[in-house]
């Protein structure tokens, strides 16, 4: 029996390029870039439905969702959503996807079976980076330009809490034990860690104008991308330090860490290169080449199942 591609490959990465319209796949096992997808202009964030098998592609400038196939690799749909589309974030169910008016203060529910359906609600001022809870009950709002992380209840889409954080929030990822929320103050140097529960609220300096930051499996290790340094900054989280710097490409962006290698996926938007840094040394083993500007901002790495 023929085996699918998808069946044939490990964990996948996908890297939106955003100068040349394009999604390069990388396979992380083999370190090689297996399809390269067009899709609508200038994309920036990924979010992966699994179980559907599908990944959500914002293209900021045609204001559309590219929707792709991950088994085939094509790209099936494309989805309007009439405004300035860059974060993006799936319901844990998959059955909303949020996306985020980076134009405006609002934030925009996809219903994914039905994506004519969707709903406007109340964002902080650019909305950013965005997650959903581990519980799928709250959506957590990365405001870059309020400075503050608006949590909704993903159900009624109404405000819970405003909370303000460091300047110019961006990025956003979930602890492994979903207890803790990190965002990226791009202006501050500095991330926030934010309490899902009681909201507080704790600091820990980076290197400079961090853009994206992923979380070891074990909760110990914080690899944060800094834009204006060309580094990724490895961080002990108990005690707030950076043990060691990491030289990477130009403008690194967009990060995420692969349990199944051990591997951390960095963008780099200005040198159009994608760094792989092996996380038990924590040096550079891998630069692979991608298309103009890419950015991969969100989650965009796929589990094999």
């Amino acid at each position: 029996m023929a085996c699918s591609a998808e069946s044939l490959a490990g964990n996948l990465a996908y890297i939106t390029n955003q100068g040349s319209n394009s999604v390069s796949v990388i396979d992380i096992a083999s370190k090689q870039v297996t399809h390269t997808i067009a899709v609508g202009k200038a994309p920036v964030g990924v979010a992966i439905a699994s179980k559907q098998q599908r990944v959500y592609i914002s293209n900021a400038n045609s204001q559309t969702i590219s929707v792709i196939n991950s088994r085939s690799q094509q790209t099936i749909q494309e989805i309007p959503v009439k405004i300035q589309a860059v974060g993006i974030a799936l319901s844990r169910d998959e059955k909303t996807l949020f996306v985020a008016d980076w134009g405006g203060a609002q934030v925009i529910a996809v219903d994914t079976a039905h994506p004519q359906n969707q709903k406007a609600f109340k964002a902080g001022k650019t909305p950013s980076g965005m997650l959903v809870s581990a519980d799928n009950k709250k959506l957590f709002i990365a405001n870059r330009d309020s400075d503050d992380v608006t949590v909704v209840d993903t159900r009624t889409l109404q405000t819970i809490a405003q909370i303000k954080v460091g300047i110019h929030p961006f990025a956003l990822t979930l602890s492994p034990d979903g207890k803790t929320v990190f965002v990226v103050n791009v202006v501050s140097n500095s991330l926030t860690l934010l309490d899902t529960e009681s909201y507080h609220t704790s600091t820990i300096k980076t290197g400079q104008h961090p853009y994206g930051v992923a979380i070891s499996p074990d909760s110990r290790w914080a690899y944060v991308s800094n834009n204006h340094a060309e580094s990724v900054s490895v961080i002990d989280i108990a005690s707030g330090k950076t043990v060691k710097t990491i030289e990477v490409g130009e403008f690194p962006e967009g990060i995420a860490y692969d349990k199944a290698t051990q591997q951390v996926i960095v963008a780099n938007w200005g040198s159009d290169t994608v760094s792989i840094i092996d996380a038990n040394t924590n040096t550079v083993t891998n630069t692979i080449d991608s298309p103009k500007l890419c950015r991969s901002f969100g989650q965009f790495i796929l589990e094999a199942r």
